[in-house]
């Protein structure tokens, strides 16, 4: 069963994007998502480009609400580095 609907999704909002690296090598994204129930969610995503959109982002992630209903995934240690992403967009509606 899916966490949103597309329309629960399209309302949530993006919270932060970061990029994990391991031993200096790009490895993940870490993606949090103030969601349309008043929940936090975090996501850890393996699949998408080390350069991705700030679209991208968004639809990656109204995928990952509108999927699975996990969503979680623990980061593969060591991380020693991430760096955040797109703050102008940070706030905005994913839809």
């Amino acid at each position: 069963m899916a966490l949103f609907t597309e329309a629960q999704a399209v309302s949530s909002s993006l919270q932060s994007c970061h990029k994990e690296f391991t031993d200096g090598d790009f490895a993940y994204w870490v993606l949090r998502v103030s969601g349309s129930d008043g929940q936090h969610h975090q996501f850890v995503d393996h699949e998408l480009a080390e350069g991705a959109t700030l679209s991208q982002i968004k639809n990656k992630l109204i995928g990952h609400l509108t999927g699975s209903t996990q969503y979680y995934v623990e980061p593969t240690p060591p991380v020693i580095s991430s760096s955040a992403h797109f703050p102008s967009g940070i706030g905005n509606k994913l839809g």
